[in-house]
């Protein structure tokens, strides 16, 4: 057979024959042919006809029946249409051989006109003996194959579940109303996408919400001018980035207007981009599906708050810009953990348990994922769907934690949002006491009922009623009652002092006494100044307020990464007014003998001491907030 190719082979031919494993198969570029035999000289040229009486025996022999396949035939060039049919025409009465072509028969045609200058329909009918026109698919055929081979590939990850996919069927069917079928007008569209969607869902399946994912998917793979351009603006698409949700729920009516404006131009573009004009509709219908933000910048429904975008990050929406990241890069993000993580994690109910689990990632390998990220990833779930139960562990949890790293924020935010859900207020007043009597009294509880102390009238801030308030007035003052005696504790045994912010704990106490007491805040002040006035303590409380690691700094004449904040827990010696008496402290101990360490520390003291009175004004003390 290779012998008989080489002889029938056309110059600058598309095919290949080949005999593998007794099976004819058809391959690109039969021109290479020519060139072999070109090469073997013309001494070694066999006789056409003789070879081809062999392969005619051996077909025979055989007694086999071969089939050959050649599918795609409308998406060569005219010229290699050409020479295609002339070498089916060429070997198609082989013995026990057929050929089943497959093609557009008007793209077919007409490139056989052009290249053989004759009626490309005649040329044709000498070669195809049997034509057999498909049927237009049926109206909704091919969204029924697509939304059944989406059902079907998704049904093959097990981090899907039934619900999901019944979400995604429902969403499809909905969608084909407004003609989301159209974007699949042949099979090969659809095989397209649905080889696409088997090869990507793998690599986010669980991470990102199944119908979100498809739908990117479809426009990626039909529509990829409008995809490319739900990537150019996803910031207002998301509505999330800077300034968006500002704009959205705080902003003026202008600002709110002009942000809806550049939306909906964006909207328009991405919906024009398409080559199909009839199109332009479902994509967007298929934004306004993906995109809240859409439906409320053309449609005028709604604005975005807090508690929607935690629902639509437990839920794993790609109107989120974690989620959006996953399914458009089919990867997690750097510090993202996985769904099984979170759902493993989340369901943990003991508090040390949980803690546990949540320190090991303090140590973990993967790049950006640490205590901080693992918590704001948490963090929708507990603000949107929690149970009383897990609500209590995670808010045991936090509130056993001291640090003064970056997840101190995330901290706080979340044991708010998680005590704020809890419904029964007696739990919340037990969990509060509970925590405080094992853990102590901790910054982190103290600057928390610091907030809610705000709910009470504390700062100045108006009081809503008792209903409206996350503990009612006569838990709330129980736990500040608990929280105060515990304070008072711990200056005595001089743990307080070891305490990180210590100005968290110092500034509870200070409001706290005021509010409970109706006193001044004698308490805090009478133990911040002992510490000032006593030579041994008042090194001691400078690296307390500051922190062991921006004193390390200082004493090795190194740059402070965040000098702004290191200097901000210096604040309780103005707050208090005891900064001069500070200062003139430090003046004194610097006229001793003391270590290389405590004069670099002192000597840092006295310039930042100088340089915040010239700031804030020599008679001007900060307030506490």
């Amino acid at each position: 057979m290779l012998s008989y190719r080489k002889l029938i082979a056309p110059a600058g031919a598309v095919a290949d024959l080949f005999v593998s494993g007794g099976a004819l198969t058809l391959i690109a570029n039969l021109g290479q042919a020519a060139a072999d035999y070109a090469a073997q000289g013309q001494e070694a040229k066999p006789d056409v006809h003789e070879v081809r009486r062999e392969i005619e025996a051996d077909l025979k022999e055989s007694k086999r029946r071969v089939v050959i396949a050649i599918d795609d035939i409308d998406r060569l060039s005219a010229s290699e249409v050409r020479d295609l049919f002339r070498v089916v025409k060429a070997t198609a009465d082989f013995p026990n051989t057929r050929y089943l072509l497959a093609f557009d028969i008007r793209t077919v045609t007409e490139a056989l006109s052009v290249v053989q200058h004759t009626d490309g329909v005649a040329y044709l009918e000498k070669i195809v003996q049997i034509p057999f026109r498909l049927p237009e698919p049926a109206p909704g055929q091919l969204m029924a194959i697509v939304a059944e081979g989406v059902n079907e590939i998704a049904s093959q990850q097990d981090e899907i579940d039934d619900e999901e996919r019944k979400e995604t069927s429902e969403a499809l069917d909905l969608l084909s109303f407004y003609g989301l079928g159209s974007l699949w007008d042949n099979m090969r569209r659809v095989n397209r996408f649905l080889d696409s969607l088997r090869l990507m869902l793998p690599a986010v399946a669980g991470e990102v919400r199944l119908v979100n994912f498809v739908l990117l998917e479809a426009l990626r793979v039909t529509e990829p001018r409008a995809y490319e351009g739900i990537l150019d603006g996803q910031n207002p698409l998301l509505g999330t980035g800077t300034g968006a949700e500002v704009l959205l729920t705080r902003g003026s009516r202008d600002s709110q207007e002009e942000i809806n404006r550049a939306t909906a131009t964006l909207v328009d573009a991405i919906c024009g981009a398409t080559e199909h004009t009839e199109l332009g509709g479902v994509i967007r219908r298929i934004l306004e599906y993906l995109f809240p933000r859409v439906e409320s910048a053309t449609g005028g429904i709604g604005a975005h708050g807090p508690d929607r975008l935690d629902e639509w990050a437990n839920t794993k929406r790609v109107c989120v810009e974690e989620y959006f990241r996953i399914a458009t890069s089919w990867s997690l993000s750097p510090g993202a953990i996985t769904d099984a993580e979170v759902r493993d994690l989340v369901n943990i109910t003991d508090p040390a348990t949980l803690r546990g689990r949540l320190h090991i990632y303090d140590h973990d390998a993967r790049d950006g994922v640490n205590f901080k990220s693992v918590l704001a990833k948490l963090g929708p779930f507990y603000r949107s769907e929690a149970d009383p139960p897990a609500l209590e562990t995670i808010t045991r949890v936090v509130l056993g934690e001291e640090r003064v790293d970056r997840s101190y924020g995330s901290m706080l935010l979340l044991a708010e949002g998680a005590l704020k859900r809890m419904s029964d207020p007696e739990r919340k007043r037990q969990v509060l006491k509970e925590t405080i009597e094992v853990h102590r009294l901790l910054p982190l509880t103290a600057d928390l009922l610091k907030e809610l102390g705000k709910e009470h009238g504390w700062f100045d801030w108006e009081a809503p009623p008792d209903e409206y308030r996350t503990l009612p007035t006569a838990q709330f003052n129980e736990v500040v009652d608990t929280a105060l005696e515990d304070l008072r504790k711990q200056a005595q045994e001089t743990s307080l002092l070891s305490r990180r912010p210590l100005s968290e704990s110092l500034y509870f106490w200070r409001v706290a006494t005021i509010w409970r007491a109706g006193t001044d805040e004698d308490e805090p002040r009478a133990y911040l100044e002992e510490l000032v006035e006593d030579q041994d303590s008042f090194v001691a409380l400078v690296r307390a307020l500051i922190g062991e690691e921006a004193a390390g700094r200082i004493a090795k004449n190194e740059a402070l990464p965040e000098e702004s904040s290191v200097v901000t827990q210096l604040q309780p010696l103005w707050v208090f007014r005891l900064d001069r008496k500070a200062r003139a402290q430090a003046h004194t101990l610097l006229d001793e003998n003391i270590s290389a360490e405590d004069r670099a520390l002192l000597e840092w003291f006295v310039r930042t001491h100088e340089s915040e009175n010239r700031r804030i004004g020599d008679q001007q003390s900060p307030k506490v907030t």
